[in-house]
């Protein structure tokens, strides 16, 4: 075998050739070039490439191996000798491999070829795509084509990587270490590297043994690892739907939960399956049927089946009830609830909250989108508003208008002010004067006063201050000539006050109780009673202002149930109504009866009774709460218990917190640990958990890992 140092290229008439250390001519000068396409010049196992119009293989000796087939020989490692041939119908190449005797070792099927360590690392082009695969010397496959990339790792281990971006672990030897199941892989030390999985971490030797699955929080040394919490998720007969090792559990909807381990999430639908991994989450939330969260800066949406619903994400995202909005590159789309597209447009800016046509801008002048994402109004208004109804504001050269939906102009030409709080009305202001108009543009009211809305309508207010009211459609409930009206009362009545009179009307403003001066406060109006205050006393009357409670009492509350609260001598009692004195006034506070008890107070504590005052709940506690579904959480010398709408007690009072749930059940918190009541009091989850949390309806997050063992 000859050596770099013994040999020498000569030329001849433009051709090249090869002699030996003694000049005696080994391959005469018969070759546009002898070597090989690129890297090193000199002979390999006693074999070169030479060059006639493509490359052959030749001997030392002088013997043709190959006749001229290939495009390019490289002799890059030890006997493999890659080649590559052109296409029959395309310039594009095909590498193999030949040995020094000229066999095809590799077939010529391959887009790349590249040996690496004793390997072999080859790839295919399939749709635009390249897939690598691995072969030894001899070309046996190890990898099939089927991977997005292969490289070489250290000590005989190379990293295939899925077009997923799962990573595995192979041998040269060809023996699978790792499948493709791995995020990531970090060395650490000679002695082991750290594997990533869905957030958790594993380790392996310098071999490519596992020493640890990648199932823990940290690996701290090659022995000691840190598992994650437990959790479980547990439905209401404490059946264990799913068990959990993450950092925790974020509930998005009551179909979606995030599961979080180190910097990473999943997101899982109703059956548990993920639909979405991600990394580096700093914001989760939920809009109809899609989720929203924020990774590296970027917020993105993802349908409820995990598909994005646009890949690069937004700078920021907009909601109102029926459209998201989405700002990348500085301009906006628009998608629907289901997360499609509304419309191929991109807009400058844009408003939200818009009932009906969607104010949008572009190329600097506002116009509106309908729900089908056309232009409905082309844009050439220089501002706009939302649509309220069926009317919306704009500004066009210069002069405020109102349009319709049809983008026509309604009303007068240039208002000085528009104010459209209520649906398909408009109050209009122009040199002083205020209009109430319609969608059609038709005035409905006229006046130089103030105009405000309000539950009923529109307060009407003059410069002295003088109160009264419009309705909805422009028809004077109450000219302006009163002191005072007041906020809705049960939504059908308003007390009025002028002057040292008081009055009551309902909401088509007639008179219930007319002013006078005998009536200085009317309190409440319900079950046909309306408490009012006369001569300094409280009592009743009807509808027909006739007096059914004497005035005799220091306060009142409504009747319900038959009964209502009244103040004597600073105490509260109950009367029925014909005023008898059912319940002595013996009490510091009291609420209405409901479900049959009443709460009451007395010397700071706190207690219930019934109808007939026998103490349901003893008067003994410190603090009383309805729940929403009127069960009552009581708490004394800060332990807290429980009693049920009627008074019954659940719970004694030794727990440190009682939590209701949507399905009537409750968590319960004692000694450090947490268990779920049902509305009887028995637990249906028991007392044994480090905490509960509320998922969906029926079904709770359950830790089972102790925090303090943590620290």
């Amino acid at each position: 075998m000859l050596c770099q140092s013994s040999i020498d290229f000569y030329e001849e008439k433009g051709k090249t050739g090869l002699k030996d250390a003694e000049g005696n001519t080994v391959i005469p000068a018969n070759y546009d070039q002898l070597g090989w396409t690129k890297g090193f010049s000199f002979p390999v196992n006693d074999v070169i490439g030479y060059k006639q119009g493509a490359w052959g293989l030749i001997s030392v000796k002088n013997k043709v191996i190959t006749p001229p087939l290939y495009y390019s020989l490289e002799a890059q490692h030890k006997n493999l000798i890659v080649a590559s041939i052109k296409s029959k119908y395309s310039n594009e190449l095909f590498y193999g491999v030949i040995s020094s005797k000229g066999h095809v070792v590799v077939d010529f099927k391959y887009h790349s070829l590249t040996p690496l360590h004793d390997l072999i690392i080859v790839s295919v082009r399939r749709k635009g795509k390249s897939y690598y695969g691995l072969l030894d010397q001899q070309g046996k496959e190890l990898l099939a084509t089927d991977f997005a990339n292969i490289s070489y790792f250290k000590e005989g281990l190379f990293v295939f990587t899925t077009s997923s971006q799962r990573k595995g672990i192979i041998h040269k030897s060809g023996t699978i270490k790792v499948e493709a199941t791995l995020d990531s892989i970090a060395p650490v030390s000679e002695s082991y590297t750290l594997i990533f999985k869905s957030g958790k971490i594993g380790a392996i030797d310098s071999a490519g043994t596992v020493l640890h699955k990648p199932l823990y929080k940290k690996i701290v040394d090659r022995q000691t690892v840190k598992p994650f919490k437990q959790y479980q998720i547990i439905d209401a007969s404490h059946e264990s739907l799913h068990d959990f090792y993450c950092d925790s559990i974020l509930e998005i909807s009551s179909d979606l939960l995030a599961i979080v381990r180190n910097d990473y999430f999943e997101i899982l639908n109703v059956d548990f399956d993920p639909i979405f991994r991600g990394e580096a989450l700093n914001h989760l939330s939920a809009y109809r049927k899609n989720v929203i969260f924020k990774t590296n800066d970027k917020y993105q949406i993802i349908k409820y089946n995990g598909e994005p619903v646009y890949a690069p994400g937004f700078d920021t995202l907009l909601f109102d009830e029926s459209y998201m909005y989405g700002l990348f590159e500085g301009q906006w789309s628009i998608f629907n609830k289901f997360g499609s597209s509304l419309s191929k447009l991109r807009f400058d800016s844009l408003l939200t909250g818009s009932n009906n046509l969607i104010p949008v801008k572009r190329m600097g002048y506002w116009g509106y989108i309908d729900h089908s994402g056309k232009m409905a109004i082309s844009a050439k208004f220089d501002e706009a508003g939302v649509f309220v109804g069926n009317i919306a504001q704009v500004n066009y050269l210069g002069s405020r208008r109102i349009i319709n939906q049809f983008g026509e102009f309604i009303g007068e030409p240039n208002y000085d002010r528009i104010k459209i709080e209520k649906v398909n009305t408009a109050l209009v202001t122009k040199r002083g004067r205020t209009d109430l108009i319609n969608y059609r543009g038709e005035v409905l009211f006229q006046t130089y006063n103030q105009l405000s809305p309000n539950f009923f309508g529109y307060l009407e207010t003059t410069a002295e201050g003088h109160k009264g009211l419009v309705s909805h459609l422009g028809e004077i409930i109450l000219y302006p000539e009163y002191d005072s009206i007041s906020e809705p009362m049960n939504r059908r009545y308003a007390v009025v006050q002028q002057a040292d009179k008081v009055g009551l009307i309902n909401f088509k403003g007639f008179w219930v109780l007319p002013l006078s001066k005998e009536t200085q406060e009317i309190c409440h109006v319900n079950d046909g009673f309306i408490s009012i205050k006369r001569n300094g006393q409280y009592g009743f009357v009807d509808f027909g202002q006739r007096l059914l409670i004497a005035n005799r009492y220091e306060k009142t509350k409504p009747f319900t149930s038959g009964l209502a609260a009244v103040k004597l001598n600073g105490k509260w009692g109950f009367i029925d109504k014909k005023e008898h004195l059912l319940i002595q006034p013996t009490y510091t506070e009291v609420t209405p009866f409901k479900n049959g008890i009443a709460l009451v107070s007395r010397v700071g504590k706190l207690g219930a009774i019934d109808a007939e005052e026998r103490q349901k709940i003893k008067i003994e506690f410190d603090t009383i709460q309805t729940t929403t579904h009127d069960f009552l959480l009581v708490k004394k010398e800060g332990k807290m218990g429980l009693f049920n709408q009627a008074g019954q007690q659940l719970l004694q009072p030794s727990y440190t917190d009682i939590r209701p749930t949507m399905d009537d059940h409750f968590i319960v918190e004692r000694r450090g640990l947490s268990g779920l009541i049902d509305p009887t009091g028995r637990y249906s989850i028991p007392l044994r958990y480090y905490s509960i949390r509320e998922i969906s309806h029926g079904r709770y997050i359950c830790l089972e890992t102790d925090p303090k063992a943590e620290e």
